[in-house]
């Protein structure tokens, strides 16, 4: 295959308003050989992530002791990168974080101390070698500005769709008992989250509200998409990173808006086990 033949495969739409989009990449000639580049990450200073780690094969590996080993090496992580980190939930088989970066550099460094030293250590306390992540991480760009709670009510639901808990409150490996005790130890607290209400019993109490509405829709994805806001932010994303240039479609393009607002859900059938 040739660098100016690049390989496509094509995707049924969605569900929903949105269109197909294809998966293409690029080719490289790296040392007179042709190559798969990987796909590009998009992040810059003040940009909120949505970002999903999952287990090498979808496998079940995590347990509580794993939940808190993770907990601990992303507190690590809070300390040692210039982030904010609004909200989280770990499940069996993959984690949600949802965070800021104070640096264009942040997002990628951060996320592969966390990945690598998580995995370092969750192998020597299992026994185990190989993988334990499924690839690199996704990331999605959120605008904070009118997103901002909806991406933290997706992260509350994902135990809840999953048919782990009844309730967000019940399941014990999120930040939602943090957001509940405006734990600042675990948590950094979003403008748009404090504007909630006057106290914290007020904020929470009108953040359930939103968890209700949210949970009534149907369930969306934010891993099938770079960007997500309204229309003229997503434009303004393909723009800054260059996705609105000839020869763009050789990227995973955007979906924005519709993707978000309905969807498939996340995740296979055996996540519920």
């Amino acid at each position: 295959m040739s660098a100016r033949s690049p390989a496509r495969r094509a995707h049924r739409p969605v569900v929903g308003p949105c269109v197909a989009w294809p998966l293409c990449y690029t080719t490289a000639l790296v040392r007179g050989r042709c190559r798969m580049s990987r796909p590009p990450r998009f992040t810059y200073a003040g940009a909120l992530h949505h970002v999903t780690l999952r287990c090498n094969n979808r496998e079940f590996l995590f347990s509580d002791a794993s939940f808190e080993r993770f907990l601990g090496v992303l507190q690590r992580a809070r300390g040692k990168f210039p982030l904010a980190l609004y909200h989280y939930c770990l499940m069996t088989n993959h984690v949600h974080l949802l965070f800021d970066v104070r640096r264009d550099d942040t997002l990628p460094k951060a996320m592969h101390w966390l990945g690598t030293t998580f995995a370092r250590e969750f192998n020597r306390a299992e026994g185990r070698h190989g993988h334990l992540w499924e690839g690199r991480y996704r990331s999605t760009i959120i605008e904070d500005a009118a997103y901002f709670l909806r991406p933290m009510a997706y992260v509350d639901l994902n135990p809840v769709r999953a048919g782990m808990a009844c309730v967000p409150a019940d399941y014990p490996w999120s930040g939602h008992r943090a957001l509940r005790d405006e734990d600042r130890e675990r948590l950094a607290f979003h403008p748009l989250y404090v504007a909630l209400g006057a106290n914290a019993s007020a904020r929470f109490r009108a953040y359930g509200e939103l968890l209700a509405a949210e949970a009534a829709r149907p369930a969306a994805s934010l891993a099938t998409t770079h960007f997500v806001g309204t229309p003229r932010f997503v434009r303004r994303m393909e723009h800054r990173f260059g996705l609105d240039r000839p020869g763009a479609s050789l990227v995973r393009r955007p979906l924005g808006l519709g993707v978000f607002a309905s969807g498939p859900r996340l995740g296979d059938p055996r996540r519920r086990r």
